[in-house]
């Protein structure tokens, strides 16, 4: 079976990365990563090499899939129902209403569409 993790270069995604690879170990499984960020879903090579290490350090091999979807929530979901996964692992940050509000949010989307359990991981932990 397979951890996918809704990886972004931000903290959040950080995170998310760190908390899917324990989920991974914990559940020996594969770890699939779907990078959602920035509007585009590819990733620099320096943001490679890096997630590589993580990887490579943590045992598990480096799997990145994207999709042609525009909506990083759209892409997470179909990803997850394609390969079967056992659990989704997102990132959250803290935001304001104002900002919920204009910017939408790719978490909520997962969480109330996803086929899978969910697991949410806070980057500002308090």
């Amino acid at each position: 079976m397979t951890v996918l993790v809704a990886y972004a270069s931000a903290p959040e995604g950080r995170e998310a990365l760190t908390e899917g690879i324990k989920e991974a170990h914990r559940r020996k499984s594969d770890l699939l990563i779907v990078n959602i960020g920035r509007g585009h879903h590819d990733l620099d090579a320096q943001e490679l090499q890096e997630l590589e290490g993580q990887l490579i350090e943590a045992g598990l091999a480096l799997t990145i899939e994207s999709s042609i979807l525009a909506d990083p929530g759209d892409a997470v979901i179909q990803i997850a129902q394609e390969r079967g996964v056992e659990v989704i692992v997102i990132g959250l940050r803290h935001r304001s209403m104002v900002g919920k509000l204009i910017l939408g949010s790719t978490v909520q989307r997962i969480l109330l569409d996803a086929t899978c359990p969910v697991l949410a991981v806070r980057a500002d932990k308090l």
